[in-house]
């Protein structure tokens, strides 16, 4: 190789190495919305509304439990005559049952027994007025005779008495039951012929209906959200696309031991009779007003199991915001998070900008 010839491969490879190095790559610019697809979609500013949500509970129908009256039996003896069933209408003073016993046949014969005392004081008593006006009575006998009488009838009363405290009337050695108000038979727990003993369990129970509770069920979880006054809106299978609405009349002092769970008591007008006790019912209480962001459903992208929204600031910076929703209507959609009154997003061909946005 001639001395020109390693000169030259020598000043080639200087000039390699002392070639100036490449820049580095810069960070990738965000991607302007062509004009084409600009023209193809619409904005719309976020408004706001308010969203009253509802919590959820389940309930059963029951009677009024300060509009009924209950037969407890203060005595034991037989049924010998029950002319009502579960569910009847019944009328005030209507005969409900009769009941026998050894101490209401006692009763029976004190009670024949002063009446006939009375009957005989009574004559007594009207001979010596007689006698006393004639003079020949002295003042003594007519006293005598007024305390007998007196005595008598003090003694029908007391048995009397009894026989009521008893919740009926006397008659040869028979408790007479009846209705002590209009209403209907919501609770019956004894047949003809039965045994009854002298306890705190009513025979029977009646409700004249025209109010009924729902004993709405409250969790542990849900006490915070529960106030006294809330409007509740309850709705049955029985009648569906009815809507009937109370409020929240208190809440009960204790946990129920059996079910774990706390009461709502709701009082509600039934003078239709629509609503029956032990019918299970659907509760919805209605909690605090919220502010929620309202958007068009036609903005809303459905993907990866979730809502979103293309926020738009300017035709270089549009976002892809996940939602969290509250609930939605035909043509609303209320957001809780993710997006707020004032902002600015795309309603039209959101779906378009979307796919255009994923792939750059």
């Amino acid at each position: 190789m001639t001395s020109t010839k390693i000169y030259a491969l020598a000043v080639l490879l200087a000039a390699a190495g002392c070639s100036t190095p490449q820049p580095e790559s810069q960070p990738a610019t965000r991607r302007c919305i062509a004009p084409e697809l600009r023209e193809r979609i619409q904005l719309e500013t976020i408004r706001q509304a308010h969203w009253q949500p509802n919590l959820p509970l389940t309930g059963m129908v029951g009677y009024d439990e300060e509009r009924v009256y209950r037969f407890v039996p203060l005595l034991s003896g037989v049924v010998s005559q029950m002319n009502v069933k579960l569910g009847d209408r019944v009328r005030k003073g209507q005969l409900l049952m009769e009941i026998q016993s050894p101490e209401l046949s006692t009763m029976a014969t004190e009670l024949a027994t002063a009446r006939a005392q009375l009957a005989l004081a009574q004559r007594k008593l009207q001979a010596e007025q007689q006698l006393r006006q004639s003079g020949v009575s002295a003042d003594k006998d007519l006293l005598e005779a007024q305390a007998e009488a007196a005595a008598a009838q003090s003694a029908i009363a007391r048995i009397t008495k009894s026989a009521a405290i008893y919740g009926g009337s006397l008659e040869s050695g028979t408790l007479l039951v009846r209705a002590a108000l209009d209403g209907y038979i919501v609770e019956k727990n004894v047949v003809a012929g039965a045994q009854v003993e002298a306890s705190q369990n009513p025979l029977f129970v009646l409700s004249d209906l025209e109010e009924v509770w729902v004993q709405a069920n409250i969790y542990t979880g849900q006490l915070g959200e529960i106030s006294k006054g809330q409007v509740a809106r309850i709705t049955t299978t029985a009648y569906p696309g009815k809507v009937f609405e109370g409020r929240i009349d208190r809440l009960s002092g204790v946990f129920d031991p059996e079910e774990r769970v706390l009461k709502a008591i709701i009082t509600l007008h039934n003078r239709d009779l629509r609503l029956k006790p032990g019918m299970m019912v659907e509760v919805a209480v209605q909690k605090a007003a919220e502010a929620v962001a309202a958007v068009p459903v036609s903005a809303a992208v459905f993907d990866n199991n979730r809502f979103h929204v293309l926020k738009y600031r300017n035709e270089c910076e549009v976002d892809i915001i996940p939602v969290e929703t509250a609930f939605e209507t035909k043509d609303t959609l209320y957001i809780r998070k993710g997006v707020a009154p004032g902002d600015t997003i795309i309603t039209r061909n959101p779906l378009l900008i979307y796919a255009w946005l994923k792939d750059n």
